[in-house]
């Protein structure tokens, strides 16, 4: 029998001991503007649980013809002069392989099909994966202005022309979400909308091996090269510590994911028999009780950020000092992405909408089964209460071009 291998994926792990202004960790919400999921797992604490407990959030699902939502003349037209608003939209179509979003700099981005392509008319490049090497990419910049008047009406012809084969065809507007850091959002031509509130999911498990982390550089970082002897690094010993350093980050973030997931070999009475599983928690550990997170929706860049923002500053909160000295606190945020958009990654350098006209950025294949996730984990630094030791790593699919 022919079994399928998995699709590569490729990890990225980032960390930073006794930082006091992460700028990756302030624009964690502006790179990722599309996201479905985030689950939060600290050990329980009464200040993390009241202060992220509350937060909640809105989004709307409708359907809407893309051409009244980029025509100039519509309630768009100015709409992304107030980046403030944080607006997103994303098309949920189940039907044809053609999607779209509209991400916070007011960047229309299409990938369809060839067949699409060649009937829109529109300027746009070739996905650059063998395997999917007939769909485009095309990028359509909304604000006012922004292209000119000649160019602007071709592109809202395209786009008419498109929405009236898909109402012969029997698809009619498009199904989409949206979401706004504004309540004021202007109402485009709507069929059908609905509202729907995002508030949190709060699970606790009790008794379970939770890990006294105790996060470090990675060995290669110029921080740890200093303090190593040459004689240590010419023996060797910085391979060793690599393999070790990996090994450490690699099992403090398969705990998180357990976490996440409830499992029941996180349980200190856990007696699995060890032909059906084995797991062992990263060590030093100690038994507690942990608090799982959860808001599920679509969730606006602004929100994601808030969470991250609020949880930073709630573990901050609680210094080692006023806990047992081997159960330091800590706080795990994992984000979900949307992985049927065609964007998942802005990189800052391309945040604003002039940069994102003169830069593309990276490019990926939209699908339901794609990989886009990012799980940060932090802790108060032991030197400075304003500190913290962070690591975070990100995972992406087979096709996605971010890191190359």
């Amino acid at each position: 029998m022919n079994i399928t291998p998995p699709e590569v994926r490729r990890v990225k792990i980032t960390t930073d001991v006794q930082s006091t202004s992460a700028a990756k960790l302030q624009n964690l919400g502006a790179s990722h503007p599309f996201t479905r999921q985030i689950d939060v797992i600290f050990p329980s604490s009464d200040v993390l649980e009241s202060t992220l407990w509350q937060l909640k959030t809105r989004y709307s699902a409708g359907r809407v013809r893309l051409a009244d939502v980029v025509d100039s003349a519509g309630a768009f037209s100015n709409f992304f002069l107030e980046p403030e608003r944080c607006f997103t939209m994303l098309s949920t179509d189940a039907h044809g392989d053609d999607v779209w979003c509209i991400d916070p700099r007011g960047l229309l981005t299409l990938q369809v099909s060839k067949e699409t392509y060649e009937r829109l008319g529109l300027v746009g490049k070739r996905l650059p994966f063998k395997s999917h090497s007939e769909y485009h990419v095309i990028r359509l910049p909304l604000q006012k202005n922004a292209e000119s008047v000649a160019n602007r009406a071709r592109r809202n012809e395209s786009l008419k022309a498109w929405d009236a084969r898909r109402e012969q065809e029997g698809l009619g507007p498009w199904n989409m979400l949206y979401c706004s850091a504004n309540s004021s959002l202007p109402e485009p031509a709507f069929a059908v909308t609905e509202v729907r509130e995002v508030h949190c999911q709060m699970t606790k498990f009790d008794d379970v091996h939770i890990p006294v982390p105790s996060l470090r550089q990675h060995p290669s970082a110029p921080q740890s090269r200093t303090s190593a002897s040459p004689a240590a690094r010419a023996a060797g010993d910085e391979e060793d510590e690599v393999e070790d350093w990996n090994t450490e980050m690699a099992a403090l973030f398969e705990w998180v994911g357990m976490a996440c997931l409830g499992s029941q070999r996180l349980k200190a009475n856990d007696r699995v028999d060890p032909y059906v599983a084995v797991y062992e928690c990263p060590s030093p550990s100690y038994i507690g009780n942990v608090t799982h997170l959860r808001w599920t929706g679509f969730l606006g860049p602004d929100f994601v950020q808030l969470v991250v923002d609020t949880a930073l500053a709630a573990v901050r909160r609680i210094p080692p000092n006023t806990t047992e000295a081997e159960k330091r606190p800590f706080v795990a945020i994992t984000a979900h992405a949307c992985s049927a958009s065609p964007v998942s990654y802005i990189p800052p350098s391309l945040s604003s909408a002039g940069a994102a006209r003169s830069g593309d950025g990276p490019t990926r294949f939209a699908r339901a089964e794609g990989e886009d996730t990012w799980c940060l984990f932090a802790m108060p630094g032991s030197a400075d209460s304003e500190a913290l030791d962070w690591a975070m790593v990100e995972s992406v699919g087979q096709y996605d071009t971010r890191w190359g």
